[in-house]
């Protein structure tokens, strides 16, 4: 019986594509708008400078930041109320508010509220870019041979 030959393994493709880099970064802001009431951006960077505090300030509007340290920026960020002093409220330490809500509250009242955009949104982003890539392939083809030209294609595509 012959040996069987050895597959030689397929080049694989490492380049950075920026239309799919577009693409989530716009499925990643439908998510961030479908749970913080944020766009990813502002979710990421607010409160972690003295700059950027502040943006996630509207009613149900929660960053990161404040997730991860629970300083939150504005009493309107989370479901705050003049204290009762009854048990179910917590005191935040200096201030004049209780926490009536927990961030998992608001998370979950922003999902309810924003499920159906999201979920539209995350169906046709991908439709659109799937058939604009199918549309624009020449361009795209001709983009691609001139950054090869330049020498980034081994590094970024479109």
């Amino acid at each position: 019986m012959p040996r069987k030959k050895k597959k030689t393994a397929r080049r694989k493709d490492r380049a950075v594509s920026l239309t799919g880099v577009a693409e989530a970064i716009m499925l990643a802001n439908v998510g961030t708008q479908a749970a913080f009431n944020l766009n990813a951006w502002d979710f990421i960077s607010d409160g972690w400078t003295t700059a950027s505090a502040g943006r996630a300030s509207g009613p149900g509007q929660i960053s990161l930041h404040e997730l991860i340290y629970g300083n939150f920026s504005v009493a309107g960020s989370l479901g705050y109320t003049a204290p009762t002093g009854g048990s179910g409220t917590y005191h935040l330490p200096g201030s004049t508010y209780a926490m009536t809500q927990t961030p998992g509250d608001i998370v979950w009242q922003n999902v309810q509220n924003n499920w159906m955009p999201a979920l539209v949104k995350s169906i046709a982003i991908p439709v659109v870019f799937k058939t604009s890539r199918r549309a624009l392939s020449r361009p795209i083809r001709m983009g691609n041979k001139l950054l090869k030209q330049i020498g980034l294609r081994g590094q970024v595509k479109i």
